[in-house]
């Protein structure tokens, strides 16, 4: 069988000859099309030439991370390429520290939803927290809902350099939009019917192509009427980082940065030390789910 080339939280409405999708709202597996977790991908060691991941990392509790990465390890074949896009941290916080109108300019341009009322700060702090359906925030005593969330974390290089490298990636660089050896990335994301170039998909852009790109309220759900392909977007203000895959690390043995004494991801678990906490949640989730990751109980 030839090696799969995957694209890691494409989102249902991305498809591309060749290659199969994962996302987590997808229902069901179909075809090429993965459902589940970026956690526990349902393939074999090895089975990846690629893995492709944009702007899904910014998602995902930082806790969990090097999961993720551990995973990307196992499926890709020795030598395999990992792409992955993100928010920069570092050119964003220098835009807010700078007041860079025209960075945030361009940046709400790619991105409607980032938040104006408050300032620059606000727009700041929009690239590391910001709503949606991907996170939902409870009170300590898990009857209350807070909100839902979209972003909640952020990354310049070397944080992911860092990762990469632990998590058994070399070869780690920048890259710039659309350039790598792999073919296929010289293609930007865009509309299936378009031509292959690189437009901010935004309100503007959908009218000019008669396109409906909407969250309807009542609903409760997107209203879409086309299909992306391509890879990379946002050029503005998207890191893009490639690494190769330089040796194989076994996750059962892997010593996670969650048990460095040099940070605080310890106490991001400290709640389930408290039994009364533990019973309640075991009650809504059942057995096993007042874990602490990686530890024996």
């Amino acid at each position: 069988m030839d090696q799969i080339k995957l694209n890691v939280g494409a989102s249902p409405i991305w498809e591309q000859e060749g290659w199969y999708t994962l996302d987590h709202k997808l229902k069901e597996n179909s075809g090429t099309n993965i459902a589940g977790d970026a956690a526990a991908i349902s393939l074999a060691d090895k089975a990846c030439s690629t893995v492709f991941c944009s702007h899904m990392f910014e998602h995902i509790p930082h806790t969990k991370l090097e999961t993720i990465l551990l995973e990307f390890n196992r499926v890709l074949a020795p030598g395999g390429v990992l792409r992955i896009l993100i928010p920069d941290l570092m050119r964003i916080a220098r835009a807010y520290v700078e007041h860079g109108e025209e960075f945030f300019r361009h940046a709400r341009e790619e991105d409607e939803s980032i938040r104006t009322d408050l300032g620059f700060g606000g727009m700041f702090m929009n690239f590391i927290v910001s709503p949606g359906q991907d996170t939902a925030l409870l009170n300590r005593g898990l009857d209350k809902f807070i909100a839902g969330y979209a972003h909640i974390y952020a990354y310049d290089f070397e944080m992911l350099q860092t990762l990469l490298e632990r998590t058994g990636f070399g070869g780690i660089r920048q890259a710039g939009f659309c350039e790598s050896a792999i073919q296929d990335y010289k293609e930007p994301l865009h509309v299936k019917g378009l031509p292959a170039k690189w437009e901010a998909m935004n309100q503007a852009f959908y009218k000019a192509h008669g396109l409906v790109h909407y969250y309807d309220n009542i609903a409760g759900r997107y209203v879409i009427n086309f299909k992306v392909t391509g890879f990379d977007r946002d050029p503005y203000v998207s890191l893009i980082i490639e690494a190769t895959k330089d040796r194989h690390i076994d996750a059962s043995t892997y010593e996670s940065l969650n048990k460095s004494p040099k940070n605080y991801n310890r106490y991001a678990y400290s709640l389930l030390k408290d039994p009364a906490f533990s019973r309640r949640l075991e009650s809504m989730l059942g057995p096993g789910s007042a874990k602490i990751p990686g530890e024996m109980q």
